[in-house]
């Protein structure tokens, strides 16, 4: 038969593009802890990309990807717990690559394949470990054994229950619950097609879950920000219990009084890693409290209102530091990158720091 696309085809081969580009994103992006999901992301691209493959028989064409999938499918458990073990700050050991050695190991029979592929290794050969590879049920007893340990990960760091590990708990089962669809996908497809009813429609749904399962992990590590900030689904991991809940004014200045009392004398936002979470922590509030407090006091959302502390402390710097280089301002304001500090200020003082700087010193 003749290779070819149709429309399911198509819509899949867009969806490697998207997880390519997805990786991208990720990748690029500052925060480190972030890229065993971006990498996550790439290995799912691959599998899929097979997939498209082996439906449109262009795998007769090309096929050096064809042992990929198994080896894709043995490094998603080992970077979703990295990932987790980033996010429950727990020290990660040089050691922490025998996590990967399952993958290490079926990575013997597609570098075999690629050389025999390319006429770089003898033909008749037999390829080493392809028994292992075609094990799909090592491969799913493995992926379930990931989930279990992020599992008893997440269920030990219960105990302290502060508005950021109640967030992060939230969080956290999101994504095992994404994940283990992903995998409920997976063992699915090597049950539903021992039975006749089985067809390439129910092969496409199956790998259409999984594209979403992984798919929206990573667009939720890309708004991960804005989860801890409660920017982002505040509603959805802290769920307000009375919306209509009001409190009265006086209260309402106390505990606004308390809080900018304590942003003047402890300045918090000089963290970078500030969130609305650690704050509400900080203070005694809840998190919904706090963000109440300051969107109806300070008429801001949260990140407006750390930001105009972030500026004043820049002005403080900018007037009384002479010899304080303006590349280092932003990040010991709590800024996280310059382009932000920049514009952050222009906008506030209608100059740049340079500017500002420059007119101080003259006037005085």
């Amino acid at each position: 038969m003749e290779s070819s696309f149709d429309t399911w085809t198509s819509i899949f081969l867009l969806a490697v593009a998207m997880g390519f580009f997805l990786f991208v994103i990720l990748i690029t992006d500052r925060n480190k802890k972030n890229y065993p999901i971006a990498f996550l992301v790439l290995a799912f691209s691959l599998i899929l990309f097979q997939y498209v493959l082996f439906w449109t028989r262009y795998e007769v064409q090309l096929p050096y990807f064809i042992l990929l999938p198994p080896l894709c499918y043995y490094v998603t458990g080992p970077l979703l717990y990295l990932y987790f073990l980033n996010l429950y700050k727990r020290k990660v050991n040089f050691n922490y690559v025998l996590h990967f050695f399952p993958a290490l190991v079926i990575l013997i029979p597609n570098t075999v394949l690629f050389l025999k592929t390319l006429g770089l290794y003898e033909m008749t050969a037999k390829i080493p470990f392809l028994y292992l590879a075609q094990q799909h049920w090592f491969i799913a007893a493995h992926m379930t054994a990931y989930i279990l340990i992020i599992c008893w990960l997440v269920f030990k760091n219960k105990a302290t229950q502060t508005e950021y590990t109640k967030v992060r708990t939230k969080w956290s089962k999101a994504l095992i619950s994404l994940y283990s669809l992903f995998v409920l996908s997976y063992i699915s497809y090597y049950v539903l097609v021992n039975f006749e009813f089985f067809n390439s429609q129910w092969d496409y749904m199956i790998s259409i879950t999984m594209s979403l399962s992984i798919y929206t992990i990573g667009y939720f590590i890309f708004k991960q920000p804005k989860v801890f900030d409660g920017e982002f689904f505040a509603n959805l991991f802290l769920p307000i219990k009375n919306k209509n809940e009001s409190l009265e004014t006086s209260l309402l200045n106390e505990f606004y009084e308390h809080l900018t009392n304590y942003m003047a004398k402890e300045k918090p936002f000089v963290d970078n890693e500030l969130r609305l979470v650690n704050l509400a922590d900080k203070v005694g509030f809840s998190t919904h409290l706090l963000s109440k407090i300051i969107n109806e006091k300070a008429g801001k959302n949260f990140n407006s209102f750390i930001n105009e502390y972030r500026l004043e402390e820049a002005e403080k710097l900018l007037i009384s530091e002479e010899d304080f280089h303006i590349k280092n301002i932003y990040y010991n304001v709590g800024f996280n990158n310059k382009v932000t500090f920049y514009n952050a200020f222009k906008n506030k003082y209608h100059c740049t720091p340079s500017e500002f700087k420059r007119k101080n010193n003259l006037s005085s």
